[in-house]
């Protein structure tokens, strides 16, 4: 029941062709533009690291950060208003299922979306190997666990897609750009960069940077993706069920 299930998801998210752009060529795109722009020479605004080192990790986790803001909030909002979780319901479908396949749909467009990036910059810009494999792929396991859960929870609380998608992007925009995506941290100010690390942006960046750049695991940013992923998992579970 569960794969049939998650291929049904996929082939939905297949007629959503915003989320998908969005999802994945336009983290794509602006990487290239800023690796281009900056190249990979080390630089101290960039941590000691060169430009396309610093941006290839976070706009990398970027990939994970628009599924879980944007993709499953939409799919799951046109699933309330439609009746379709209601349908589910009567038919004996849990919604730990629903979660587990929405799950499974952003681990695998993540995937894809951050094996292209890492395609891109090794071929054509210098990109750096990270320090630990195993470090990079916990902190996207973990990123992508809690985003998918605040997904889940943020479509629980939207009732119409038009809205997720709006309230999706207000987020991600408003919180990317200063969590990495724009400036390096070193050129913002410093309240700004206290803001983002009590945001869920700021533990996702670092959690897959940190490992990257051999800084080791951020076992703090580590801590506060679970933290979310269990919380907003539990509430997003318990506000579907009764739906």
């Amino acid at each position: 029941m569960t794969t049939q299930l998650v291929w049904i998801e996929t082939k939905l998210l297949g007629r959503e062709p915003l989320t998908l752009v969005v999802s994945l060529l336009f983290p794509i795109v602006l990487m290239v533009l800023l690796v281009g722009s900056f190249g990979n020479d080390p630089d101290p605004e960039f941590g000691g690291v060169g430009g396309t080192d610093f941006y290839v990790p976070v706009y990398a986790a970027a990939t994970v950060a628009v599924m879980g803001l944007l993709g499953i909030p939409t799919h799951i909002a046109t699933y309330r208003n439609s009746g379709v979780l209601r349908r589910f319901r009567a038919s004996g479908l849990s919604p730990v299922l629903v979660m587990v396949a929405q799950l499974a749909v952003m681990a695998v467009l993540v995937a894809v979306g951050v094996a292209a990036m890492l395609a891109i910059g090794f071929a054509g810009y210098g990109l750096t190997a990270p320090a630990s494999v195993p470090g990079v792929v916990a902190g996207f396991a973990v990123g992508t666990l809690a985003f998918a859960a605040i997904g889940l929870l943020l479509g629980s609380l939207i009732r119409t897609p038009r809205a997720a998608q709006g309230v999706g992007l207000l987020l991600f925009f408003g919180l990317f750009f200063v969590a990495g995506g724009g400036p390096p941290p070193a050129l913002l100010p410093d309240a700004i960069n206290r803001f983002v690390e009590l945001t869920p942006m700021g533990p996702l960046v670092s959690a897959i940077s940190e490992p990257w750049h051999g800084k080791g695991i951020d076992v703090a940013a580590m801590l506060a993706l679970a933290a979310i992923a269990l919380v907003a998992a539990v509430i997003a579970d318990r506000r579907l069920r009764r739906e």
